[in-house]
């Protein structure tokens, strides 16, 4: 009579998957606490990036313009050589603006300009009393235009 005994044995239950024992909990703080700890190590810091155009030490906020033929156009661009026309520009005219005699000399200029204008003032008096019908006498006429243009030679050979 063995196989009806009275004395019952509950069969054994499955583990229940959603009840853990504190080691099994124990070792889930575990291993995340660790992720958490390489997926932080993992991460790259970046510095934010600044809203905008970058600030430029000497900003060039001047512009100067030219209007040009199709062949001044092309000559420029060749004489660039590949590089951007306004830079090659730039560096060309800041180059000649040092190394020109003119930069160094700006008494000289004004007091070569302050000559000119004043034969030049001369010379429209003389032609404004002819176109008027005054009577000029040639000698004075002559000499002013010969001192007109001895100044002009005396000018262009000065400068570079």
């Amino acid at each position: 009579m063995a196989l009806f005994s009275r004395k019952k044995t509950p069969p054994a239950s499955p583990p229940n998957p959603f009840v853990r024992t504190p080691e099994q909990e124990a070792a889930r703080r575990e291993r995340e606490a660790a992720q958490a700890a390489a997926v932080e190590a993992a991460r790259v810091i970046y510095e934010p990036r600044k809203g905008g155009r970058p600030t430029v030490e000497n900003p060039r906020t001047k512009r100067v313009s030219l209007s040009l033929s199709d062949q001044e156009h092309e000559a420029l661009v060749a004489a660039a050589e590949g590089r951007r026309v306004s830079v090659w520009a730039r560096e060309v005219l800041l180059e000649k603006l040092d190394s020109s005699e003119v930069s160094r000399m700006p008494g000289e200029v004004a007091r070569l300009r302050a000559d000119l204008g004043r034969l030049g003032s001369n010379l429209n008096q003389l032609v404004r009393a002819v176109n008027s019908g005054q009577t000029v006498p040639s000698a004075e006429l002559l000499e002013a235009v010969q001192a007109t243009r001895e100044e002009l030679a005396r000018v262009r050979g000065e400068l570079p």
